[in-house]
């Protein structure tokens, strides 16, 4: 998978972008739960040529899944 459609996904998620130091974007996303318990996660997704490789990608899921729910990656 490209970074641009992780990239996307995240974003299309609610994702929102907090910086970028060279080809790394750092995203946050914040999340309420039906508890009221609110929260935030973070991940770094690298933004190099190429797709990205498996291991990375289930980090960037992993990371994630507290806000947006296991296997939101794959759709």
């Amino acid at each position: 998978m490209k970074a641009r459609e992780v990239i996307r996904t995240i974003q299309r998620a609610g994702g929102k972008q907090i910086r970028q130091v060279g080809s790394h974007r750092r995203f946050c996303v914040e999340y309420t739960k039906a508890d009221g318990v609110t929260g935030t996660v973070f991940t770094t997704v690298p933004d190099h040529g190429g797709d990205i490789p498996i291991g990375t990608l289930a980090s960037i899921e992993k990371a994630l899944e507290p806000a947006l729910g296991k296997g939101w990656l794959r759709g």
